[in-house]
């Protein structure tokens, strides 16, 4: 990747996190303003003023640091925005004074906002142009037209010159050059066939119905790097049908390949498939489980932190690198934008100060208590988590950096 596009993706990835924070800011705003709270300021960035668009109320800061934002309420527990010392804010606009129930919904409304802008844009994408890119839960394979297994079914399909997704590879056979020799594990490993000796059986000659493409490439992966530990060469041939592309349904019988070489380190020049749907009402649907799942994957990335793994999650760096990469696509770029939406939805429910999942803990406490708790007890549990907060950027940003 060239240093201007590494440069553009950052500018890109900062842009789209501080739109997306803003996004969150403002469920924040909509909020304390629909509960009569005084807001003095709706801030887009930290740090130094930049400038600010000043109405009746509420005042549009723009500050130099990009990467977040807030709403300022007034409270007797904070001093006014320098400037506006002066005004009268009555008890009851305050925050300390707006009732616990409506605190709750305050709190929730930038997550809410969040899972919103994600739902939508993945909704909206998939229903116009009606598919996912790059699925492996997904029946078939995208096919390099120039490589070994795209050329071998152009070779028993005499009739055709492109090779698409309703082509399934419905197994494989890898044989060694030495089948009667030493070293006979590479005879007869397949997928397609009834015969007891067949190791990793997934699709069954009489199957009707296509295994997706992860199962189906992972056991031909496994079974390749032992080729690949081997001094001997190797000869692939594989197996596919003809299937339905929306369903996976076998049209036809199943069909072989010639025996092919194969020569080592060689990609046999298939891919993830691209996920079809039928038509705009099933994509909308689409998009509800993709909303789902980008949000459970970042839960899970986050349970991996527990036993050390961090690959799951990316800081600035990671996702600069990967705004660089959905550049030449609007509709990858705002599907990664969707996903980081999402995440932000579920990342700011968790259950850790000073996140939005922590203060509806801390205000569901003081519902029960009837009364705030201490002002130290506050500042200490934030600053604590502040700090683990900022380390666990700082080393997944050395995560993406080496990475």
């Amino acid at each position: 990747m060239s240093a201007g596009m590494i440069v553009l993706g950052i500018i890109v990835g900062i842009f789209t996190l501080l739109v997306i924070i803003t996004i969150h800011e403002l469920g924040h705003l909509l909020v304390a303003k629909l509960f009569k709270a005084y807001v003095y300021e709706f801030s887009i960035g930290f740090g130094p003023k930049l400038f600010s668009i000043k109405t009746k109320e509420t005042w549009i800061t723009f500050r130099a640091i990009p990467l977040g934002g807030y709403c300022s309420i007034a409270s007797d527990k904070a001093d006014p925005p320098k400037g506006r010392e002066n005004e009268i804010v009555p008890d009851e606009r305050k925050l300390d004074y707006i009732a616990r129930w409506k605190k709750m919904f305050f709190i929730l409304a930038g997550p809410f906002v969040n899972l919103l802008f994600a739902l939508l844009l993945f909704t909206f994408i998939f229903a116009i142009v009606q598919h996912k890119k790059n699925d492996m839960t997904y029946f078939g394979a995208v096919y390099d037209q120039d490589k070994v297994a795209a050329k071998a079914i152009k070779d028993k399909e005499e009739s055709i010159n492109y090779v698409g997704q309703e082509f399934v590879i419905w197994g494989f056979r890898l044989t060694s050059d030495e089948r009667n020799g030493t070293n006979p594990i590479f005879d007869n490993i397949c997928i397609d066939s009834t015969n007891d000796e067949c190791s990793n059986a997934i699709n069954l000659k009489e199957n009707k119905q296509a295994v997706d493409y992860k199962k189906t490439v992972y056991n031909f992966i496994d079974n390749l790097a032992k080729v690949e530990d081997s001094d001997n060469n190797v000869k692939i041939n594989f197996s596919y049908k003809e299937v339905d592309k929306y369903t996976g349904i076998a049209l036809s019988d199943i069909k072989y390949t010639k025996e092919f070489d194969y020569k080592k380190g060689e990609t046999v020049g298939i891919s993830a498939p691209t996920r079809l749907y039928k038509n705009s009402t099933v994509a909308y649907g689409a998009g509800w489980a993709e909303t789902f799942n980008a949000s459970v994957m970042f839960l899970k990335a986050i349970g991996n932190l527990f036993v050390g793994n961090f690959g799951g999650l990316s800081g600035p760096v990671g996702v600069a690198k990967q705004s660089a990469q959905v550049l030449n696509s609007a509709e990858d770029y705002f599907l990664f934008a969707a996903t980081i939406s999402a995440n932000l939805f579920i990342f700011n429910l968790l259950f850790f100060p000073p996140l939005d999942g922590y203060r509806l803990i801390e205000n569901f406490f003081e519902m029960v208590l009837k009364r705030e708790l201490s002002l130290k007890y506050k500042i200490i549990v934030n600053t604590i988590g502040f700090i683990v907060f900022l380390l666990l950027i700082i080393a997944v940003t050395i995560k993406d950096i080496i990475g």
